[in-house]
């Protein structure tokens, strides 16, 4: 079997409804290279590990007691053979280029570590418009700051070590960036749109089973605190230079 150049992490959790579609827009990328794809089923209920087994694409699937997107990261991480990982939310699409485009940003400059690219939101089709009018989410286009807007180097997460810390059920991202770029990570942000976040009512930020909002502030909270501890060590360092 030919070694992958990208191995894609799909997170699932309970994810019958949309997970065909995520598969399909992996299936259609533009980039001819070999890749592998791994769907880490994190401990869910419904059709989701059916769904997977019945793509045309064959996608390896792994099994897990529930744990978050971070868990299931993580897992799909230590699976993987590629040269470089990607990942995508089980809800969400990727656009027909993004392996494409990333891959010739990671060609172009051996130095660079991680591509991140554009996303932007659509709303779910299967529910009428007034279903979105009360939530509150970032609209149109906007930079990806997101795991399924990204592709990472291997080398560059084994040289540092950063994985996705499992102790946050949400924003587990934005913690992972911080301290990749904090170790020394080089990461650019590609101008095109790579991603499409879906929306559904009663979905958002939630990737853990019987997750709460109270919950899903403290992970803010957290992240924000460590992020001010960082910088505060940075201004330190700086003054005792």
């Amino acid at each position: 079997m030919e070694t992958p150049f990208f191995s894609v992490i799909i997170p699932a959790w309970n994810a019958a409804t949309t997970l065909h579609e995520t598969l399909d827009s992996i299936a259609e990328q533009n980039d001819p290279s070999p890749r592998e794809v791994i769907v880490v089923d994190d401990g869910s209920t419904d059709r989701t590990v059916q769904v997977a087994q019945d793509h045309s694409s064959h996608p390896r699937i792994i099994r897990k007691v529930n744990g978050g997107a971070p868990s299931a990261f993580n897992v799909g991480i230590k699976a993987t053979q590629g040269a470089v990982l990607a990942f995508l939310d089980a809800d969400d699409l990727w656009m027909p280029d993004k392996l494409a485009l990333q891959r010739a940003a990671l060609d172009s400059d051996s130095s660079l570590d991680a591509v991140l690219g554009h996303s932007e939101t659509f709303e779910s089709p299967e529910y009428p418009a007034e279903a979105f009018v009360s939530l509150r989410y970032k609209k149109g286009r906007y930079p990806g700051y997101l795991a399924s807007s990204l592709a990472v180097r291997r080398s560059a997460v084994e040289r540092l070590g950063i994985l996705f810390d499992e102790t946050l059920r949400t924003g587990s991202f934005i913690d992972w960036y911080r301290r990749a770029v904090a170790a020394g990570m080089k990461v650019t942000m590609l101008d095109e749109t790579v991603h499409r976040r879906r929306i559904r009512p009663g979905t958002l930020s939630r990737r853990v089973a019987g997750d709460a909002p109270a919950g899903m502030a403290s992970d803010f909270l957290e992240i924000a605190r460590r992020a001010i501890m960082a910088k505060r060590g940075d201004d330190d360092g700086e003054r005792g230079g």
